[in-house]
């Protein structure tokens, strides 16, 4: 298969990712709005990534977003409940507390290991080893530059 082809279907992927994360999140997101953001995404991701990993870098990490938007959401909706709400609601909020934070955590997580890792692969290798010079070396390289 051609290589931007691949690169336009993980694109098309990646938007339907998000897509879906925040429909789950708002609950009942109009589907007029969910294909257009769908689409608009796709197009961003596919003109503005150089590479798959920097799409799936970006999907991950607006998915990591959503995972935390969520939690923050449930809270608000404590509001909604009276001045003690119910020992039901707040294990409710709890839970979703515990688990968008440790999701939008592990998300974001995983996006700047992606972003990293397609990153280390386009700058070229450096050598990380050295090794000592010894105090005459460093002497004689400073002679020989000055």
């Amino acid at each position: 298969m051609n290589d931007n082809l691949w690169h336009q279907l993980n694109a098309v992927l990646g938007s339907l990712t998000v897509t879906v994360g925040l429909w789950l999140l708002v609950g009942a997101l109009p589907v007029p709005l969910g294909i257009a953001l769908a689409v608009g995404l796709a197009i961003l991701l596919a003109w503005k990534s150089p590479s798959i990993g920097y799409i799936w870098a970006a999907s991950t990490l607006l998915l990591g977003v959503e995972s935390l938007a969520w939690p923050i959401m449930q809270m608000a909706d404590i509001q909604k409940l009276g001045p003690e709400p119910p020992l039901e609601e707040l294990q409710r909020i709890f839970t979703a507390v515990l688990f968008g934070l440790f999701s939008g955590v592990f998300w974001m997580t995983f996006a700047y290991g992606i972003f990293k890792r397609t990153r280390g692969a386009n700058t070229p290798a450096t050598p990380s080893v050295t090794t000592p010079q010894t105090k005459n070396q460093k002497k004689r390289a400073r002679k020989q530059s000055g």
